[in-house]
């Protein structure tokens, strides 16, 4: 149920006892083979696939379709708020939501950018609000290990209904200890992804999208506490 969609009055009747899910996405250069809002196709299709799964059972809410992107601002398309933009303005929906009476925010991340910066708005909130939140990179809900804008991202993306920019070639890129800051021009391929992209099918991304979905699913119904 997309509460963008209600009346105030039909919201006040849908939302009591309800789980508020939303997606921090982000505009962010994804190779020259994907389209810069990548991050908010796929966590906007896993939550297309979830609601038919969960119904009127949870609230979905419009997404946060811009975030905190750092590592690839040499290329063109990177949209950045700063960090304490985002940091500010999920603090400020969380509040508002916890006002409207929602103990349980499922939230969704598609850019990993957003994550620790989704997670201390919610720590802040903790010490004058009740809820309980569970924070969720989907990639982390698929054995499949992710790159960026390599063949799982790709093949999510085309199952999502969306062409490839351009046919993707395998580059090198490199892997250093740790998170080095400034990010190395050579962590990311010439091209602007991570990963390889030698097998991207739909397919593929069908079988993906049923794994994430299926967690999450199971996520709402042990209210936010799936154990691994």
């Amino acid at each position: 149920m997309h509460a963008g969609t209600l009346s105030h009055e039909e919201f006040q009747t849908a939302k009591r006892g309800k789980p508020a899910v939303i997606v921090f996405g982000a505009i962010e250069p994804h190779g020259k083979h994907l389209p810069l809002d990548t991050d908010s196709i796929i966590p906007m299709e896993i939550v297309r696939r979830l609601e038919k799964k969960v119904g009127a059972n949870a609230i979905f809410f419009p997404p946060v379709n811009y975030g905190y992107v750092y590592t690839l601002r040499r290329f063109p398309g990177a949209i950045s708020l700063t960090s304490s933009t985002l940091q500010l303005v999920a603090k400020d929906i969380f509040s508002e939501l916890c006002r409207e009476g929602f103990t349980r925010f499922l939230i969704i991340i598609g850019h990993g950018g957003n994550t620790g910066l989704v997670k201390n708005a919610l720590k802040e909130l903790s010490d004058s609000h009740k809820f309980r939140a569970a924070v969720v990179e989907w990639w982390k809900l698929t054995e499949v290990e992710a790159g960026h804008a390599d063949e799982v991202e790709a093949s999510l993306v085309l199952a999502a209904g969306h062409a490839l920019r351009a046919k993707p070639i395998q580059e090198k890129s490199k892997r250093y200890v740790g998170e080095i800051v400034p990010a190395p021009a050579d962590a990311f391929t010439p091209s602007g992804y991570i990963g390889k992209v030698g097998d991207i099918s739909r397919e593929k991304g069908e079988k993906l999208y049923a794994e994430i979905v299926t967690k999450m699913e199971k996520m709402l119904e042990k209210d936010l506490l799936l154990e691994e």
